[in-house]
């Protein structure tokens, strides 16, 4: 048997599909990473503000996460804007209705329908009135 005939047989066993496909999600994760495919964006105050600038509404209040990788915005009239950095780029959202929770250095923000995943970061700071008034209702 040649050692191309045993490489076949052995890819046709179990262990050998288990391996081959670790090895193609290794190359696969390995390209990604040379390709730069992480999350480059990031949001601060400026970029919340635009986006609400964006939609046509002013900002009253800004919240951003520890790592910018999410906030929240108040915006007139109880609604919100939240946005999440996805990849490259950001995905907000504007509400009239969200359910707020403030934890212990953490902020949850869920929307009634499910179009759009609830929202969870982590705080730099306290959570500031304005959110715990939302999180009352």
């Amino acid at each position: 048997m040649s050692v191309s005939e045993r490489l076949l047989a052995f890819l046709q066993t179990e262990p050998g599909v288990l391996a081959a496909s670790a090895l193609l999600v290794a190359f696969m994760v390995l390209v990604a990473a040379l390709l730069g495919f992480r999350q480059t964006e990031r949001l601060d105050e400026a970029a919340m503000r635009a986006l609400a600038a964006a939609e046509g509404l002013s900002a009253e209040a800004v919240l951003v996460s520890a790592r910018g990788e999410a906030g929240v915005v108040r915006l007139p009239q109880g609604k919100v804007l939240v946005a999440r950095v996805m990849a490259d780029g950001v995905s907000a959202r504007v509400a009239d209705a969200a359910r707020v929770r403030v934890g212990k250095g953490r902020v949850s923000v869920a929307f009634a329908d499910i179009g759009y995943p609830p929202l969870s970061f982590r705080l730099k700071q306290d959570a500031p009135a304005w959110l715990s008034d939302l999180a009352r209702g």
